[in-house]
């Protein structure tokens, strides 16, 4: 009896629990997602905060605000300009007049610009912010090439200054210039007309070098027959030159002048467009 016992008793099993690690797991993923995203966002609002933060006390702090407006003929430490020869400081500076007095971080850099680029004589312009409280504009001016005549008033006859971009410039505000007068270019004109005519100008006063300057006008009316009025001998020529060859139609001119005075001394205005001879259009006797 004792023996059947123990054998029973030794054939019973016992079942313990198994844990479900799937399940942990997942609640343990799930809390380190949750962790990370609490963490992401806090770091962005805490972020966001600090910009703020910083973007107020840049707007606020006097030590960003831009002083002025300088007083004429002054220079100031807080508002610069440089390369302003001919187009006017005092239009500069009246553009800029909202931005003093406040942060230099509340200047509209883009719109200044633009707006810069629209005064005369200015070609381009930068500005730039300089901290804490600084802004230095640079200006680089329209450089003319020639006086161009236009009628006034009354048939009175202006004079205006054009650059190689065709753009009209004010003369009054340029020093004492050595240049060529321009016939043919009207401010009326459209701008890819004015800039044609300028770049055959520009073409012709390349080509003759030196000689341009002996030169007083150059008439670009017909722009496929531009004509100059050369002084020599104590007269003044008008030669016509056609669309190219400039020079070499020109030392035609010079290398025969002893013949052309003999048989056409009287001539005024010569045709120099034919490469084998020299024709005149207009005498001193025929005007």
């Amino acid at each position: 009896m004792a023996r059947r016992s123990a054998s029973s008793t030794s054939a019973t099993a016992v079942a313990l629990p198994v844990p479900n690690t799937g399940a942990f797991a997942r609640v343990l993923q799930f809390m380190q997602t949750a962790f990370t995203w609490a963490f992401g966002i806090t770091a962005i609002v805490c972020g966001i905060w600090g910009v703020v933060a910083l973007e107020q006390l840049i707007i606020n702090d006097k030590r960003f605000e831009l002083a002025g407006p300088p007083e004429p003929g002054v220079e100031s430490e807080h508002f610069t300009i440089a390369g302003a020869r001919h187009a006017s400081e005092q239009q500069i500076t009246d553009l800029f007049l909202r931005d003093f007095g406040r942060s230099i971080y509340l200047c509209p850099i883009a719109e200044r610009r633009r707006r810069l680029l629209s005064i005369d004589w200015v070609q381009d312009a930068t500005v730039s912010r300089i901290w804490p409280n600084r802004l230095v504009v640079r200006i680089r001016e329209r450089q003319p090439v020639a006086v161009v005549q236009v009628p006034g008033p009354d048939g009175t006859t202006l004079y205006n200054l054009v650059d190689a971009d065709a753009v009209m410039l004010d003369p009054r505000r340029a020093s004492r210039l050595a240049l060529p007068v321009l016939n043919g270019i009207l401010p009326t004109d459209k701008e890819s007309v004015r800039r044609d005519r300028v770049k055959r100008f520009l073409r012709l006063q390349t080509e003759l070098g030196s000689v341009m300057e002996h030169i007083s006008e150059v008439d670009v009316t017909e722009p496929d027959n531009l004509r100059v009025v050369y002084a020599i001998e104590g007269r003044a020529l008008t030669l016509m030159l056609g669309n190219q060859k400039f020079l070499e139609r020109f030392q035609n001119f010079t290398d025969n002048y002893s013949e052309i005075k003999k048989r056409l001394g009287n001539a005024t205005v010569l045709d120099l467009r034919l490469k084998d001879r020299i024709t005149a259009v207009a005498s001193e006797e025929s005007e």
